[in-house]
């Protein structure tokens, strides 16, 4: 099967009428430019800063519960600290990430791409892959990122348009920060950048995976 622009935008406006995703409605969030980045709900999620938040509500529960009754402490009590600072760690490599998406996201995009949301099938996340306006409707991929699906409730929440044009803030190599801006909003991206070579047979495998009509 092709992996150029044609074959691949069939199969994102079929997935997207299997997911019912033809004109998504994203919700407002705090703008990125004009705001701390904390502040932000696509960067509190990236930055696992509820997580950590319930993890600190639990460790005021237990001191409470210890002060109250010294005699009869739950042996899970004395596990908190470890499993506070645990997630102390995971928060500030993600808290990182956040900032480091947020201070991306405030520079200058690029002209824009088309791109198309497409959904995996061996790694379980939608992508969003870009391609070289003057290619046309024979354009191959030229780059793609990751992004996240939502809470089990509304798996498909705060997901972008499945045909659209992006403009990406960030260098556009292998492994960086890359954010999309579509429209006057953001689709803040799970992992870095991919930057694309179809003549390697493992990425070119990879993009005939997501074209899978449903």
């Amino acid at each position: 099967m092709g992996v150029g622009y044609r074959e691949m935008a069939e199969a994102s406006v079929s997935q997207a009428a299997y997911r019912r995703l033809e004109a998504p409605e994203w919700r407002c969030e705090a703008d990125v430019r004009r705001t701390f980045w904390w502040r932000v709900r696509g960067l509190q999620r990236a930055g696992r800063l509820l997580p950590l938040a319930g993890v600190l509500a639990l460790d005021g529960l237990a001191v409470v519960a210890s002060l109250e009754r010294p005699d009869r402490i739950p042996f899970w009590v004395f596990l908190l600290p470890l499993v506070t600072l645990c997630w102390a760690g995971v928060v500030a490599v993600s808290s990182r990430r956040a900032w480091r998406m947020a201070r991306v996201a405030r520079t200058e995009p690029g002209p824009g791409m088309p791109y198309l949301l497409l959904h995996s099938y061996a790694s379980g996340a939608p992508w969003l892959v870009f391609f070289r306006e003057e290619d046309g409707m024979h354009a191959e991929p030229a780059g793609a990122l990751p992004l996240s699906y939502g809470p089990d409730r509304d798996l498909y929440r705060d997901l972008p348009a499945p045909v659209g044009e992006a403009r990406l803030s960030g260098t556009l190599r292998s492994g960086a920060v890359v954010v999309p801006w579509i429209g006057d909003r953001v689709a803040w991206p799970a992992g870095g950048y991919r930057e694309l070579d179809l003549t390697d047979p493992r990425q070119a495998r990879s993009m005939t995976e997501l074209v899978r009509p449903e």
